[in-house]
């Protein structure tokens, strides 16, 4: 299961694949710089996440996983959440639970 995210910014999609409430891995349409801040609104949520990017890879397609759309969404970006809520890291745990 994956959280889909609207960047803002015209930053286009990017869904949360993995988080341990704290650190986070998520595929994106457009790529990010290391210490830059993404921001992107669910809408099951009102807040924004907010990220803290660490690194971003352009994955080649075989290698990226398949629930993922390669060609849609081909840079996986590992960080950190800035000021997520108890509510946002709870419907997080709920989405991502195996």
């Amino acid at each position: 299961m994956s959280l889909t995210l609207t960047l803002d910014g015209g930053g286009g999609a990017a869904e949360i694949r993995e988080s341990d409430g704290a650190f986070v891995v998520l595929y994106s349409a457009t790529a990010w710089p290391p210490g830059s801040l993404l921001s992107g609104s669910a809408k099951e949520t009102s807040r924004p996440y907010r990220v803290k990017v660490r690194t971003c890879r352009r994955m080649p397609p075989e290698t990226a996983p398949a629930a993922t759309g390669a060609a849609d969404l081909p840079f996986r970006v590992e960080g950190r959440f800035v000021d997520i809520t108890r509510e946002q890291r709870d419907l997080l745990a709920a989405i991502l639970r195996p």
